[in-house]
């Protein structure tokens, strides 16, 4: 069998901090890749300059930045490999990711295959420690027969990704679920998707609360119930697997008991049983981050993770009766 062409695809904007590693970790790759393409969404830093002197090519964006879908699907089209490898400027790829990926890929029969953070993430803060453990963790417990998939780290056959339009920029101008919606649509018109665990990227964001809360709440929860509430087909694994919504529930129970604690004590107790209760259903996350953080940041992590289930919950809520009044649904910021 002939061996496939690859293209390498960046989207970035204003990247210098990251750059500079995420096209080092791709020249030390055990797959040559065929072409490697920058698509530079209006960088007013060095962005540019770095990718030109790695001999990288360009795709200038001189106006206001338009989005990493847009920035995607224009390289695409530039694209002239079998296969598309799509990195995020921030992410530091493994040296044989690309050949797990394509090795899969091709045993499988699939269109598209993607990989994985790693469980040691550059940033330290425990911010950015928790939201990308998480990450690690789910991609590295979900089933390899994907229903969606994640653009950080993503190889797509090309043919496929242009015949279904490539990311809906119209709809997600801003990073979202773009990489989800498209990922529906791939495997509804009979396409198979696969998560490749092994296949490890390092990434190189660095999590403050407030951007964390932001991405979780504005950029993935609420579009992603949207499609919910609308009635579109949706992946039922990743994050919205039955398991994790019951985890959701849960979550939820503990701070509607304290509120009615206050006429009904004896509901305090009904709290610290659904207190017990979340923390056993996340034995496992809680044990994988036991195992690679202090007590401190442990507790933290935990916390966060309780948060995440709940207003994960109530985005959905606010974003299905949103949707059954009729109200015409926001553009996702």
């Amino acid at each position: 069998m002939t061996k496939p062409t690859v293209a390498v695809i960046i989207p970035a904007y204003n990247a210098s901090a990251t750059l500079p590693a995420c096209l080092q970790a791709i020249g030390k790759m055990t797959w040559t890749p065929d072409e490697v393409i920058l698509f530079s969404d209006g960088a007013t830093d060095d962005t540019d300059d770095i990718a030109r002197r790695a001999g990288v090519s360009i795709i200038r964006n001189d106006g206001p930045p338009k989005g990493p879908a847009y920035g995607r699907n224009a390289a695409a089209q530039a694209a002239k490999s079998d296969l598309l490898l799509f990195v995020d400027a921030d992410v530091v790829i493994s040296p044989t990711a690309l050949e797990l990926l394509v090795d899969d890929m091709l045993q499988h029969g699939a269109k598209a295959a993607f990989g994985s953070y790693d469980d040691a993430p550059d940033s330290q803060r425990v911010t950015s420690l928790y939201a990308n453990l998480r990450h690690h963790f789910v991609h590295q417990h979900s089933l390899r027969e994907a229903k969606t998939f994640w653009s950080g780290l993503v190889v797509f056959d090309r043919g496929v990704f242009l015949a279904a339009g490539g990311f809906d920029a119209a709809l997600f101008a801003y990073p979202s679920i773009e990489d989800i919606e498209l990922g529906m649509r791939v495997v509804a018109a009979g396409h198979k998707i696969r998560l490749v665990p092994e296949a490890l990227a390092k990434h190189w964001k660095d999590w403050s609360l407030w951007r964390v809360w932001h991405t979780d709440v504005v950029r993935r929860a609420y579009p992603w119930a949207c499609l919910l509430a609308e009635g579109r087909p949706t992946a039922g694994d990743l994050n919205i697997s039955n398991t994790e919504r019951f985890k959701a529930v849960v979550a939820g129970i503990i701070p509607l008991c304290l509120l009615l604690a206050i006429a009904i004590p004896k509901l305090l107790i009904g709290a610290g049983i659904a207190a017990l209760l979340y923390i056993w259903l996340n034995r496992e996350f809680f044990g994988f981050l036991k195992r690679r953080l202090s007590f401190r940041r442990l507790l933290a992590a935990m916390a966060m993770h309780w948060c995440y289930h709940i207003y994960s919950t109530a985005t959905f809520v606010f974003a299905t009766v949103q949707t059954k009044l009729g109200m015409r649904l926001a553009v996702f910021r």
